[in-house]
C-alpha cells in the first residue's frame, strides 16, 4: 500500500547556528529559573515561610519539635545541604537568589540545633495603628 503525498514537498531546514544558539540559551535560562523556583519552594515549605514575608506557619516550639523529630544527623544534613545548594546557586547564577534564602529562616544554634526566633527577613511586616 503506497501513500501519496498531498501538498508541496517541504525542503529540509538549513543549519542555522543563531537559532541553535538561541534555543540553547533559552533552555539554560529555563533551567536557571526552574532551579531557583524549586529551591525557594522547598525552602519555604521546610521553614513554613512565604514570600512576601508574613511570618511562619510554625511557632518556634513547633519548628523545634519538627527538628527534634528528625534524626539529628538528618536535620544537620538538610540544613548543611541547603546552605551548600544556595552557595552553588549564588556561584552559578550570581545575584539571583535573595540573601534571606541563603541561611535558615529561624535563628539556629548550629552546634545544638536549638531553634531561636524567626529572622527579621521572614517576619510579618508591622501594621500601623489607626
Amino acid at each position: 500500500m503506497s501513500t501519496t503525498q498531498t501538498g508541496y514537498p517541504i525542503p529540509p531546514a538549513a543549519f542555522d547556528p543563531v537559532e541553535w544558539a538561541r534555543n540553547k540559551i533559552l533552555r539554560a535560562n529555563q533551567l536557571q529559573e526552574l532551579i531557583l523556583q524549586q529551591f525557594m519552594a522547598a525552602y519555604q515549605d521546610f521553614w513554613g515561610v512565604a514570600d512576601p514575608p508574613n511570618g511562619s506557619v510554625h511557632t518556634v516550639q513547633q519548628m523545634q519539635d519538627i527538628i527534634n523529630a528528625m534524626p539529628q544527623a538528618t536535620a544537620l544534613d538538610i540544613m548543611q545541604d541547603s546552605r551548600q545548594f544556595s552557595a552553588f546557586i549564588e556561584s552559578a547564577y550570581p545575584g539571583v537568589l535573595p540573601a534571606k534564602y541563603q541561611d535558615s529562616a529561624f535563628e539556629i544554634d548550629k552546634d545544638t540545633i536549638i531553634v531561636g526566633s524567626l529572622k527579621p527577613a521572614w517576619q510579618a511586616p508591622a501594621t500601623e495603628a489607626t
